[in-house]
């Protein structure tokens, strides 16, 4: 079943906001491990989603490479007229439930045109040497929501934007109760991202 959400908000003149929410309605295939041996899968978009990423204006980044298992749950997209560098943003949300272990796992790929910053280095960081996007880090330490360590990237992109990166577990509300993807599985979605044709 297809949930759509798409709430438009403005306030006089000023803000201008777009938060999109889409649910897919592929089902998972059932697996017994997240593990960084998985097999590539394709990381599909609905006519709705794509519909959604194009109307934010941003280059369509996708990974090629989705551990098997994983769906696309979500795209959510804002837009701000108040931010004075970037306010576009888009978030790519991918869920797996292991029925076999009651175990959630996730993660996302945040997209924005600007107003990016570094993020402190973590208490592990692994080396990203992307195709597409040249080299950055996967950081492993406390961000965002997150109570515990969790997943990071460093933005990716041309010096003028977009940027796009790696986000893991708990980092962001709509990624809570759910579990990270191993490290090396994550660094290799985040190498496989490439622009959409």
């Amino acid at each position: 079943m297809r949930r759509q959400t798409v709430a438009l908000g403005a306030s006089l003149g000023c803000v201008f906001a777009v938060l999109g929410i889409l649910f897919s309605s592929q089902q998972p295939t059932p697996q017994t491990t997240a593990r960084a041996d998985s097999q590539p899968a394709a990381s599909a978009l609905t006519p709705a989603q794509q519909q959604l990423l194009e109307a934010s204006g941003l280059a369509i980044a996708l990974p090629t490479y989705v551990p098997r298992g994983f769906v696309l749950e979500k795209v959510i997209t804002e837009a701000s007229r108040q931010a004075r560098v970037g306010g576009v943003s888009y978030a790519l949300l991918y869920r797996y439930y292991d029925s076999s272990t009651d175990q959630d796992f996730c993660f996302a790929i945040e997209a924005t045109n600007g107003g990016i910053g570094g993020i402190p280095t973590g208490e592990e960081s692994f080396a990203i040497d992307s195709p597409t996007f040249g080299e950055s880090t996967l950081e492993y330490g406390i961000y965002g929501a997150a109570q515990g360590p969790t997943y990071i990237s460093n933005w990716l992109g041309e010096e003028t934007g977009p940027f796009y990166r790696f986000v893991g577990a708990d980092v962001l509300p709509s990624l809570s109760r759910c579990e990270n993807i191993p490290a090396q599985t994550a660094i290799q979605v985040l190498e496989s991202l490439t622009y959409q044709n």
